[in-house]
């Protein structure tokens, strides 16, 4: 099972960004792949065409996973427990997500969600 963060999200699906070589890389993992409601919403703030939208939901094989209650109590332990920057808000319900999937986080900025590995966050590596 395979987390991914929004910024693979949009690296798998435009060639230009910078990270569209990691993301073909991961996605070329067997997956599943999912995402966090919270990574989606993410996604879904940056202007893409809808058909881009629907590739993307395509590629989460194992689908948007719901920001429900245990994640929430989660990424409050987490934002304590990793000094209450208000930058990573979102990170830590990501990361929640990700911890109580069970799932490897696969993101292009491991050292935003190195704080949560201690916390039993796996990070995605090869």
């Amino acid at each position: 099972m395979i987390h991914l963060d929004t910024n693979l999200l949009i690296g798998a699906l435009d060639g230009s960004d910078g990270q569209h070589q990691f993301a073909r890389q991961v996605l070329a993992r067997p997956g599943p792949f999912f995402c966090s409601a919270v990574a989606w919403m993410e996604f879904q703030s940056h202007l893409l065409p809808p058909s881009l939208s629907e590739i993307a939901h395509g590629i989460l094989t194992g689908g948007i996973l719901p920001f429900d209650t245990a994640a929430a109590n989660l990424a409050g332990q987490l934002f304590l427990a990793t000094g209450s920057k208000r930058r990573t808000r979102l990170d830590t319900m990501i990361a929640a997500t990700a911890i109580l999937s069970g799932a490897e986080l696969a993101t292009a900025n491991p050292d935003d969600f190195l704080p949560f590995v201690a916390h039993g966050l796996k990070l995605f590596a090869f």
